[in-house]
């Protein structure tokens, strides 16, 4: 099981979170040819894989949370006008954000202004899944 943070921030001006969240997926709103790199992660999220929306503000240093689901098929397909994608099941999602604040090494090896990332820092992981299991307490 590995956790995934992706961007829904559609060229700086457009969140897609919400039709992230209607349409059960989570993708990449760049071509193939535009962000080759960002595929290859996206051939290796998998079933079971956690995945959570994420938005980073620079000024405040805080990662904000706006979803988290869990990968239910890995097939990469068009999906609907969003681009390339997964299937995901989101399990939590609020119209408040979950703050984040970033340590110093969090910022200082900062990888939270990416479309998408694989997620290692443990107190991002943590809390990625305290709000997946929110309800399954």
């Amino acid at each position: 099981m590995a956790i995934y943070g992706i961007g829904a921030s559609y060229s700086g001006k457009f969140d897609k979170t919400n039709a992230f969240i209607e349409n059960n997926c989570a993708c990449i709103g760049w071509s193939v040819n535009d962000a080759p790199a960002l595929h290859q992660i996206l051939k290796k999220i998998k079933i079971g894989d956690f995945i959570y929306i994420k938005s980073m503000s620079i000024t405040t240093k805080e990662l904000h949370i706006k979803a988290v689901g869990i990968v239910m098929d890995d097939s990469i397909e068009e999906k609907s006008d969003l681009g390339l994608g997964i299937t995901v099941k989101w399990l939590w999602k609020n119209e408040e954000k979950v703050r984040v604040s970033l340590t110093e090494e969090m910022y200082k090896y900062n990888v939270y202004n990416n479309t998408l990332y694989e997620e290692y820092f443990h107190i991002v992981q943590r809390k990625v899944l305290e709000l997946a299991l929110k309800n399954y307490s």
